[in-house]
């Protein structure tokens, strides 16, 4: 009995991972490519469009020859990739800029103009205060006008792979409507472009690729890249979503009152509601259109957060890897082990994850820092605070989703992601949110949302969110500690207001030379 499989290709902040499995939800393989960013310099992170090409398309060519699965039984292709950044194609769909995310950070000038004179409006609009395509084509435009010119269409990285896939020119470019918060020119609710923002930003619209349903199919692989891969030419290409978007159809998050949180590069805590409200009072909650229509993940996020915790390990914790090396352990099953016999607060040690700026809500100018520690404090002290500075600052995002959504009744988190392996982390969030965090059995979200969605367009799949259920199981349950909600409550208060006592001293850091 012949088989029918789905590819799903997750391009990550550092890896590429390309996934096969039968409809079933059954993994017959993967492959990763490491794709980090090229870092010349402070402030700069550049992907090169072609070589991600190369990369995705070795990877299904590894995939296919050595799952020996018969390529004509792969039914379709679909791809989620990094949401917050943009590059530009020329007539041809071919890449005439890097793709640069919120790690490059060089469009942050024109990233404040925009917030400081159009933030209202955008986000009443898009639903979100983090508009990143727009001020990215700003910046293109002063520092790169020739470029500017010859940019076509401005794409996502996903939309500008599966084009080359397909073979696609500038005039069939595309996004999928789940990144279209993070666009700044949206009217997100009506899933299409806004006159009045492309207007007052000075961007024509002509530069923007049309709008689709991450379950349209955009077109069907092309010769040169069933050369490149081993697949069928013509097997059907589906837009798909951003990386979030799909974790979300993964993990389930496709029902109103179910909240994820997402321990990976990008700490993430998002809810799923039917109501598209956007948080003009504390801006912290940015509205993802869910791949679902009609439905909404209002999410909060920290830049970089997850690196916070892979920094600490490589610049602080040498001892720890030889330890963890002697007794066959990781580095940090060793960090946690130490860290976990600490009391709640690290004996009132804070630390600001913010390395990159803040993006819920927008502050570009705080950074990281360590508050409060003394002598006494030793290095699992730093690494715990380093913790529960993620979880303190997710609790300002769920006190922030509560108030802008009183109506939900959330009752627990589902946790995965990196982060998410960590006994600790997990008892830490669960004691903080005051929520009992739910894990589950596989890891393969965000290619589990993919295969999902591929095959939803080809009609094999009628409904999404009962096919998510069906794959994918609970494999434990954190419970809050008693009374440690309540302990933990004044420290996360605390760290709010640590927040914002620290943020003119941020900004003043930002005129100081050197």
């Amino acid at each position: 009995m012949s088989t029918t499989y789905l590819i799903g290709i997750d391009i990550g902040s550092s890896f590429t991972k390309t996934t096969i499995m039968d409809i079933q939800g059954v993994i017959l393989g993967d492959a990763k490519r490491d794709t980090h960013p090229q870092q010349p310099r402070p402030g700069v992170a550049e992907y090169d469009g072609p070589a991600l090409l190369a990369a995705v398309y070795e990877s299904m060519r590894e995939l296919v020859d050595k799952s020996g699965v018969d390529p004509t039984r792969i039914a379709a292709i679909c791809l989620d990739g990094m949401i917050s950044g943009c590059m530009g194609i020329d007539e041809n769909g071919d890449a005439v800029t890097p793709y640069t995310t919120t790690l490059d950070q060089r469009f942050t000038p024109q990233l404040n103009w925009t917030l400081d004179n159009f933030h209202d409006p955008i986000r009443q609009l898009t639903g979100s205060g983090q508009p990143t395509v727009a001020p990215k084509m700003l910046w293109i435009r002063e520092e790169f006008p020739g470029v500017f010119k010859r940019s076509a269409k401005f794409v996502t990285i996903s939309a500008y792979l599966l084009g080359k896939m397909a073979g696609l020119r500038a005039d069939q470019a595309f996004i999928d409507y789940t990144y279209l918060w993070a666009t700044g020119l949206s009217d997100t609710q009506r899933y299409a472009w806004s006159d009045e923002l492309c207007r007052v930003l000075n961007i024509p619209m002509d530069k923007l690729p049309r709008i689709v349903k991450s379950t349209d199919i955009v077109g069907g692989l092309s010769s040169e890249a069933a050369v490149a891969t081993g697949l069928r030419q013509g097997t059907p290409v589906v837009a798909g979503a951003g990386d979030q978007s799909s974790g979300y159809v993964g993990a389930g998050i496709t029902k109103a009152d179910r909240m994820a949180s997402n321990a990976g590069t990008y700490p993430v805590l998002a809810l799923c509601t039917d109501q598209f409200r956007p948080d003009m009072t504390n801006r912290m909650a940015e509205i993802i259109p869910s791949v679902i229509p009609g439905l909404w993940n209002p999410t909060s996020y920290i830049i970089g957060g997850g690196l916070s915790h892979h920094w600490f390990q490589e610049t602080f914790a040498y001892a720890d890897e030889v330890a963890a090396e002697a007794e066959g352990k990781s580095v940090y099953d060793i960090l946690d082990a130490r860290a976990s016999v600490l009391p709640p607060g690290a004996d009132k040690l804070f630390f600001i994850p913010h390395l990159g700026g803040r993006a819920c809500p927008a502050n570009t100018d705080l950074k990281g820092a360590w508050f409060g520690f003394t002598w006494t404090h030793k290095r699992e002290h730093f690494y715990r605070a380093v913790l529960e500075s993620i979880a303190y600052d997710q609790y300002q995002q769920y006190q922030s989703l509560q108030a802008t959504y009183p109506e939900s009744n959330v009752v627990e988190v589902t946790a995965y992601g990196g982060g998410a392996k960590s006994v600790l982390w997990n008892q830490i969030r669960a004691d903080v949110l005051g929520l009992p965090q739910v894990l589950l059995g596989r890891e393969d979200l965000a290619a589990l949302g993919n295969a999902i969605l591929a095959g939803y367009a080809l009609g094999i799949f009628d409904d999404m969110a009962a096919t998510a259920e069906r794959w994918v199981t609970r494999a434990a349950r954190v419970e809050p500690r008693p009374g440690m909600h309540e302990r933990y409550r004044p420290l996360a208060e605390f760290y709010g207001r640590l927040l914002m006592q620290t943020a003119p001293a941020f900004a003043d850091l930002t005129s100081v030379p050197g």
